[in-house]
């Protein structure tokens, strides 16, 4: 049906990749050639898997016996949202050298439309140059290898990656996009801009607004990027998130192999289960950041208490709320065994969510985590659980409260506002230029030296 299929409600991504040797052949002809079979066959392909998805969902199979179902229902389509990438393999040395150099990445051209891609008559025909190839239907993403991988390291969260799909065809479609020299210079002009909602996007280059008459030409800026010491600063910080990233993956492997621990009293639903995870994936790279330290931080402290819980509710308008709690495995419990100490703290999980959902009403869904402090010595486990808002009766609250009770958790809390910068500030250092100082022959003659060896 197709290469890769991705399917996080709301969206479901779909991949057609094509590896098309290139022939030597004047590019007048060898383009238009290799474009035919790489990524006009590709996109057909994708549009006719994102037929049978919308026919045929319940059949869709892992094995090629059809006996293996898909395992995930898709989003109902008034909000699925569906994107369609071509990977097309195999001009990127071609491209290299034609423009003797650069990253081999295709150029992005607006204004070439269908089929003007392969048609080597036409004025307007550049090789190694994509625009829309499909004007009338929705809209096809085109990368080559080098800049799929781009991307993709880039954007590496499914949020991430499809917000950029979206403004990606909103902007190469909107008339305001005169040439992008590549796809990372592209990218890098996306990854520095945001939006009046700070979403980043493909805003005006002087912070203004757009005119019916601007054409933008995008011209490097993917190096500069790189080195930008703000950009580094991200990096750097954006290190703690993967502790999130991590907690999806301890979920999502035994999930994906069958080998999900199911607790007595307990039944095992890959549906629900899924769920859980889902949200905690469908959060971008800055969130993971910040669910990441409040995390790391959670860990240790819970080295110090027997339970100790820590909620992460994001902004008001937010309807996912996100917790963690450790509980340590006392000796006291040890005397039970390790399957009695993890049903004990699934229910003091459980007990946590229905608590936080009583409590902050704005919250459509809460998703708790527990999990040993560590450095317990006796390996580590994870739990999860997602929990829906609901209709609050009398008895209902009386039940939480007594649970509550009970376990001895839930008093006072204490709220902490949590403030970051996606980008965080750093320290510019103000260089002289070349030739100031005491010493102004001998910069001169770095300089000269440094420009030859340079060329």
């Amino acid at each position: 049906m197709c290469d890769l299929l991705v399917v996080c409600d709301p969206h479901v991504i779909i991949f057609s990749e094509k590896t098309i040797n290139w022939t030597k052949a004047d590019v007048k002809v060898a383009w238009p050639r290799w474009t035919k079979r790489a990524i006009f066959a590709a996109a057909t392909q994708l549009m006719g898997a994102e037929r049978w998805i919308s026919e045929f969902p319940e059949r869709i199979f892992l094995d090629k016996d059809c006996k293996e179902r898909f395992p995930l229902g898709f989003p109902p389509s008034d909000r699925r949202r569906v994107h369609r990438v071509v990977v097309a393999r195999g001009a990127a040395a071609a491209c290299r050298s034609y423009h003797r150099g650069g990253s081999g990445t295709f150029m992005i051209v607006p204004h070439l439309i269908g089929k003007e891609h392969i048609n080597s008559s036409s004025a307007g025909f550049i090789p190694f140059a994509v625009g829309d190839i499909d004007p009338e239907g929705d809209f096809v993403h085109v990368f080559d290898e080098v800049a799929l991988d781009v991307v993709m390291r880039e954007l590496n969260t499914v949020t991430d990656f499809t917000e950029y799909l979206d403004k990606r065809a909103e902007f190469i479609r909107s008339g305001r996009l005169g040439i992008a020299s590549g796809e990372e210079d592209l990218l890098a002009y996306y990854a520095v801009r945001l939006n009046e909602s700070g979403h980043h996007d493909f805003t005006p280059p002087d912070g203004g607004r757009w005119s019916n008459s601007d054409k933008l030409v995008i011209d490097g800026g993917f190096l500069e990027l790189k080195a930008d010491p703000q950009y580094i600063a991200k990096q750097d910080a954006d290190r703690i998130s993967y502790v999130w990233d991590n907690l999806i993956e301890a979920f999502t492997g035994p999930l994906l192999e069958g080998t999900s621990v199911v607790l007595p009293g307990h039944e095992f639903s890959l549906e629900h289960s899924e769920q859980a995870v889902r949200y905690m994936a469908l959060e971008n790279r800055f969130q993971r950041r910040n669910l990441g330290v409040a995390v790391w931080d959670a860990l240790q402290k819970g080295k110090e208490r027997d339970i100790f819980f820590r909620l992460v509710k994001g902004k008001p308008k937010d309807d996912t709320g996100f917790f963690i709690v450790t509980v340590k495995y006392t000796d006291f419990m040890k005397a039970s065994g390790y399957d009695d100490y993890r049903l004990y703290r699934t229910f003091i999980l459980t007990t946590y969510a229905r608590a936080v959902l009583l409590k902050y009403s704005h919250l459509k869904r809460v998703i708790g985590i527990a999990m040993e402090p560590p450095d317990q010595g006796e390996g580590s486990s994870e739990e999860n659980v997602i929990l829906a808002q609901q209709e609050w009766s009398a008895e209902d609250r009386a039940e939480v409260k007594e649970h509550c009770e009970q376990l001895g958790i839930w008093g006072p809390l204490t709220e902490t506002p949590f403030r970051a910068s996606e980008f965080p500030k750093v320290k510019r250092v103000k260089r002289k230029p070349v030739g100031f100082g005491p010493n102004r022959k001998a910069r001169r003659a770095a300089a000269a030296k440094a420009r030859r060896k340079d060329r």
